[in-house]
């Protein structure tokens, strides 16, 4: 299943939820056996998940100790459910779209999904722009939610979209904001694919804490609009667990931070940290 790689307080829920349901599962079947294949099955995944690059089933099986014939069948069986993907060039395996289809039905469960749509139809309503919703995962920002603009022309951005760490507003929003252990290895390796200037990043990423927003200002990549805004969401505990962000065209959205566009997701952003029990 996907993993989601949270803040350390959504972390910390989580972690918390497990132990009360391994207690709880402990009292009321202490001797009770499971379903060994089912078992067996979760720890594939949570190998493949473990990785950041696809694996082969050799790599596979000297992962989880298991003999290539015996883990084909399972594999057989996860690409069948599109639980993982294989890729015919590489003979790789990677996660599949069941699983991100799995992951978001679960993150509907947290508060921050439950109370964001008013507010994403408040942007549609207030400045006619695009707008979504992003928590950090192992493999970086993940689109949880989208709003369009409700014009003739939308941005449009696919749920279950990793937009780039270094790249985009959102994922400088989570750098800026995220203890540096949740991004460290991710950036690395952008700051080598896209051959950015480190000094230029660092300095960018200050200005982005002290002015609570960050931009991009020009195509990038596959990303949609030719620039966006996105600002930070805190919980009670002060910690950053979501980014919201607006993306549109240079000639209808201001990315300059005291323009109207810009002060009004800050306050969006505001409020539903607020909501959250975050004290400013």
């Amino acid at each position: 299943m996907i993993l989601f790689k949270y803040n350390t307080s959504v972390l910390s829920k989580l972690l918390v939820y497990k132990e009360m349901v391994n207690i709880v599962n402990n009292k009321e079947y202490p001797k009770e056996r499971g379903i060994q294949t089912l078992e067996r099955s979760i720890l594939i995944l949570d190998e493949i998940k473990k990785n950041t690059e696809p694996l082969t089933l050799t790599e596979l099986s000297k992962k989880v100790n298991m003999s290539k014939n015996h883990l084909k069948k399972y594999l057989v069986s996860f690409v069948k459910t599109s639980t993982l993907t294989f890729d015919e060039e590489t003979k790789t395996y990677d996660l599949g779209s069941k699983l991100i289809d799995l992951g978001l039905n679960a993150l509907n469960r947290f508060s921050i999904l439950s109370i964001i749509e008013p507010f994403m139809q408040q942007i549609k309503n207030d400045i006619q722009q695009s707008s979504a919703l992003a928590i950090s995962t192992d493999r970086g920002p993940m689109i949880t939610k989208y709003q369009n603009s409700g014009r003739s022309i939308n941005v449009e951005i696919e749920v279950g979209y990793y937009p780039p760490l270094l790249g985009s507003a959102i994922g400088k929003c989570f750098v800026a904001f995220l203890p540096l252990q949740f991004t460290e290895n991710l950036q690395e390796k952008e700051l080598a694919d896209y051959n950015f200037n480190k000094d230029l990043v660092t300095e960018e990423l200050n200005r982005i804490k002290e002015t609570g927003v960050s931009s991009r200002d020009h195509y990038f990549g596959d990303l949609p609009g030719s620039c966006s805004v996105a600002c930070p969401i805190f919980d009670y505990s002060g910690e950053m667990i979501a980014a919201i962000c607006i993306i549109g065209f240079s000639n209808d959205l201001d990315t300059r931070t005291q323009s109207d566009d810009v002060q009004i997701l800050k306050k969006i952003a505001m409020q539903v940290s607020k909501r959250l029990a975050y004290q400013a």
